[in-house]
């Protein structure tokens, strides 16, 4: 797909000088260098979530980042090259924040530890709600962005692989699930729950997605005993 955003007649500008491709493939030379990229890259992010992607322009990402279109030449290539990457920092930035807002006392059980992470998720996908639509508007687009998109759902898949993999490991876990699947399965469930909801705007109350994921998640994995309802309800398991 040809970028929106190139030259000043909207096409992508095909040729680099050496100095330019150089710089792209290496990176940045120097502590400025590195800091008018990533400046280009906070700018993107900006306009990116006001305008989305099909409408932005390499023209708008160098005037919100007050700098000369060619300079954005010197780093990135198309519209598409800065969008992918501003969405892998987005998927870096998203996980990290996961994990700071999963916050569980020394004590808490595996069920408030899931629902805390569950919880900390939801805070930060809503916060993160325009581009994460964006990552999924773009991802039809071209087998390029398509891979892109897969990339960045993997990134988060494979740390809840490896959480899964250490409480099978543990104990906690049910030792017969296929991690790999089980992860595949219930991440589709989270996230595309939040992107209903907190994309497309589907109403639903926090607490009832919460607990819905919570005890789907604690379920499938076996922390929680499967006929517990039964039992809560006065009823034997059978």
């Amino acid at each position: 797909m040809a970028s929106r955003g190139g030259s000043t007649r909207g096409r992508r500008v095909t040729g680099a000088s050496d100095p330019q491709q150089q710089r792209r493939e290496s990176g940045p030379q120097t502590d400025k260098g590195q800091q008018r990229r990533d400046q280009l890259l906070e700018a993107a992010h900006t306009v990116f979530e006001r305008k989305g992607f099909v409408d932005a322009r390499v023209a708008d990402i160098v005037a919100e980042a007050r700098v000369a279109q060619g300079t954005f030449y010197s780093y990135f290539d198309s519209k598409d090259t800065i969008f992918r990457e501003v969405c892998e920092i987005v998927v870096e930035r998203m996980m990290a924040d996961v994990a700071a807002a999963t916050v569980v006392p020394p004590d808490a059980s595996m069920r408030e530890r899931i629902r805390a992470g569950l919880r900390g998720y939801i805070e930060v996908y809503r916060e993160n709600a325009r581009m994460i639509a964006l990552m999924e508007q773009v991802g039809t687009f071209t087998p390029e962005m398509r891979e892109t998109r897969l990339h960045v759902r993997e990134a988060w898949l494979a740390q809840l692989e490896r959480v899964l993999k250490r409480q099978q490991a543990d104990g906690i876990a049910d030792p017969t699930l296929d991690p790999f699947m089980t992860v595949q399965v219930l991440g589709a469930m989270a996230d595309h729950t939040c992107y209903v909801w907190l994309s497309l705007g589907k109403p639903f109350e926090e607490e009832d997605v919460l607990e819905s994921l919570t005890t789907v998640w604690a379920r499938t994995i076996g922390v929680d005993d499967s006929t517990s309802w039964r039992t809560a309800a006065g009823t034997a398991p059978a």
